[in-house]
């Protein structure tokens, strides 16, 4: 129980700006753009240090599934659907995978409509072998 404190009380009083738990800069959104019918995902990362990504979407007929190098650690996809989901937004989860350095972020989010606030993003991380 004392190296239990003692260990927290170091990683309280020693934060790290590298802190694999903060994700403050990066943005990663899916809105459904009703006019053309399409999702546009966006993501985005201030520290300039993405540099390859797995982008999928779930839940439809056929999984839409996109690997693809980052240029400077952002991009912009439109992905064109045939139908909104039968049970809704939720059904549909948007994940993404980035190389980050020596880590891999997942990420995963849910879509929303066009002048809505976006829903929560989750993320993990893991070491890339």
């Amino acid at each position: 129980m004392i190296a239990t404190i003692a260990v927290s009380l170091v990683i309280l009083l020693n934060p790290s700006s590298e802190d694999e738990s903060d994700f403050s800069h990066f943005t990663f959104d899916a809105v459904y753009i009703k006019d053309q019918n399409s999702i546009m995902i966006t993501f985005s990362d201030t520290t300039g240090k993405s540099s390859f990504a797995i982008l999928e979407i779930l839940g439809m007929e056929t999984t839409y599934h996109k690997e693809f190098e980052i240029v400077n650690s952002e991009f912009s996809k439109t992905v064109p659907i045939e139908k909104i989901p039968k049970y809704g937004w939720k059904t549909t989860p948007v994940t993404l995978e980035i190389m980050y350095d020596d880590t891999i972020v997942k990420m995963k989010t849910e879509i929303h409509e066009e002048g809505n606030a976006p829903p929560e993003i989750i993320f993990s991380t893991s070491l890339s072998n």
